[in-house]
């Protein structure tokens, strides 16, 4: 009788200096014939003393930087990492990442083979040892997001899966490179300091001033940032954040659902309902009513 194959435990390098992680290994399923195999991946949220080096590794590997900072040293060459930092690293290619311990990252990784894998970063514009940076990166990790559910479900086809989202993840990075331009570069890095200010304040944010103001930027050319950038407006993701860590109270703390609203400066209570529905499809009370799964919403989506 054929034993149960089981899955293996996480892999060595599966880093232990995170504070939170999901992360999944495909690397016990057979091997096939696909042309793109995706074998490990996940996100992490790195602890501020967060440091990895290695003289390489065995499998070509994309990191994605969605909030926070630090940087990466590929081939004796640094390069600060950001929101929408994208760089690969693979056999050969010595690497050490750091964490900003101000701003620790949160990043995505993917571990991946085939013999068509090469051509798939090329289509991206990237290649092992380089560093790219893509606008509107909550578009490419709501793609991560969805590989990662698959990954972890038990789908009778998840390579398959995995391997497709993982490829259109590539185009949409390729589509998405921002440019070399030195004007571009300070652009990216003023948005970068305004998405920052929002992450960490998000919950005290009332108006488009206070971005301004704390960034020391007129209210309007921060508009065009993350009009260029993000494809919404500033305070669009922010509302976008205040109401994703209300639904993340919700679930975790015995508070009342107007106490939440007006902490968030909502005078009427109904008004957050409307928003919350809109952005995650259900109200507070019934997020609150099913069995606690962890929430997303498509960036896009209006407050």
């Amino acid at each position: 009788m054929p034993q149960a194959t089981t899955p293996p435990r996480e892999p060595a390098y599966f880093s232990r200096q995170v504070a939170r992680a999901r992360r999944f290994y495909l690397g016990w399923i057979p091997r096939t014939s696909a042309s793109l195999t995706v074998l490990s991946g996940g996100w992490e949220e790195c602890r501020p003393d967060y440091i990895i080096r290695r003289p390489g590794f065995p499998h070509l590997t994309l990191e994605f930087v969605a909030q926070g900072a630090g940087s990466v040293t590929l081939q004796g060459r640094r390069f600060p990492l950001g929101p929408g930092s994208v760089f690969v690293y693979g056999r050969g290619a010595p690497h050490e990442i750091r964490c900003d311990p101000a701003r620790p990252m949160r990043k995505y990784f993917v571990v991946f083979a085939g013999p068509d894998a090469r051509a798939h970063l090329r289509w991206a514009g990237l290649s092992p040892g380089t560093v790219i940076h893509v606008r509107d990166p909550d578009s490419i990790t709501h793609l991560l997001d969805e590989l990662i559910g698959y990954a972890l479900s038990d789908h009778p086809d998840r390579m398959r899966l995995c391997a497709t989202v993982f490829a259109y993840a590539l185009l949409s990075i390729g589509a998405r490179r921002l440019s070399k331009r030195a004007d571009e570069s300070l652009a990216l890095e003023a948005y970068r300091r305004c998405r920052t200010f929002i992450e960490q304040h998000a919950t005290d944010i009332r108006r488009l001033d206070d971005i301004a103001r704390a960034c020391h930027l007129h209210p309007t050319y921060v508009c065009r940032l993350f009009q260029r950038f993000e494809r919404q407006s500033p305070m669009r993701y922010v509302r976008h954040l205040q109401l994703s860590r209300a639904a993340e109270r919700l679930l975790t703390e015995p508070i009342a659902v107007k106490v939440v609203a007006a902490d968030l400066g909502y005078s009427d209570p109904h008004n957050f309902t409307r928003a919350f529905r809109r952005t995650f499809g259900v109200s507070p009370q019934q997020l609150r009513s099913t069995t606690p799964q962890p929430i997303t919403s498509h960036p896009g989506a209006r407050p």
